[in-house]
């Protein structure tokens, strides 16, 4: 997932504001309607709460022989994400004075971290060693630590629905309150690493050797998301048409699930037994990952005023 900007500040925080009811400019010519538009442009973060988990749990193939009776492999990785950094692009529609449409896109990019547990791997299967050549139970049985997280992760998001205005007396202060959908467009894009896979080779004298390699994996592309959001601003205008602003939106949504799809390899070069990319696929795509769904972004930017 490539960052949507170096530049790109944020910050998250909680929305609390109370609506005022606009007042006219008067002016001995009569009443300056307030614009029938506003389109901004902001630097963003956006902040997950809490943390997200990827679980990971499927059979580990048996490679060369033997006869395999119980396979599985287990993982819990933490996913947690910083601030994302980003922008934010929106315009205002108003019907009259105080009531209009709002429209905004957002895009924002963070980095994953998260200490993880271990990566176990159980294997209960049946060979035929020498020098007999008779059938043997036997099992195999391993907890090996993991390494931290890592990667990168990316928002990019719709949101649409309405907003009132308020403004002071003198008309150079005021802001707006929105409330709506926010539609996903590419929910937490981006890679993270690395989830285990293990491939069991019975090698020569029914000696068993268990491979594991790291894989590089993604969000699923197939899956979007919605829920409803919050949001709302403060403008102080520098001329008629131009207003520094400061806005803070959250997305309401308690959670939210996706599955995995495997990239690549992370080590494929660090062992003779290399597994196809789509053996891999075929074990691990589908596997669970929960994030967390309330999102809180803070925006400083730039209003321009359309009359």
């Amino acid at each position: 997932m490539r960052r949507v900007g170096r530049f790109t500040i944020a910050m998250t925080a909680m929305l609390a504001a109370l609506w005022l009811p606009g007042e006219a400019r008067a002016q001995a010519a009569g009443t300056i309607e307030p614009p029938r538009a506003e389109i901004w442009g902001a630097w963003a973060v956006a902040m997950p709460i809490g943390s997200g988990t990827l679980a990971v749990d499927y059979e580990p193939p048996m490679r060369l022989g033997g006869t395999p009776l119980e396979s599985r492999a287990h993982q819990l990785s933490s996913v947690e994400a910083g601030a994302g950094l980003g922008i934010d692009l929106g315009v205002n529609v108003f019907f009259n004075r105080v009531v209009g449409v709002q429209g905004a896109f957002t895009a924002t990019s963070a980095n994953l971290s998260g200490t993880n547990g271990n990566y176990d791997t159980f294997l209960r299967y049946i060979s035929l060693p020498p020098p007999g050549y008779q059938p043997l139970e036997s099992t195999y049985e391993q907890s090996t630590p993991w390494a931290p997280t890592a990667g990168t992760l990316g928002y990019r998001s719709l949101a649409v629905g309405g907003v009132v205005r308020w403004r002071t007396a003198t008309e150079r202060i005021g802001g707006t309150i929105a409330a709506g959908i926010d539609i996903d467009i590419d929910w937490f894009t981006g890679e993270l690493e690395s989830v285990g896979y293990t491939q069991f080779i019975l090698g020569g004298q029914s000696t068993l050797f268990p491979v594991t390699h790291r894989v590089r994996v993604r969000p699923s592309t197939d899956e979007r998301s919605f829920g409803p959001y919050v949001g709302g601003d403060v403008h102080v205008e520098t001329t008629g048409r131009v207003a520094v602003m400061a806005g803070v939106r959250v997305r309401l949504t308690s959670g939210g699930a996706k599955t995995i799809q495997v990239v690549e390899l992370v080590d494929p070069d660090e062992n003779q037994w290399v597994p196809e990319v789509a053996e891999v696929a075929a074990a691990l795509d589908g596997q669970s990952l929960d994030l967390p769904g309330m999102r809180w972004s803070t925006l400083v930017g730039v209003k321009l005023f359309l009359r």
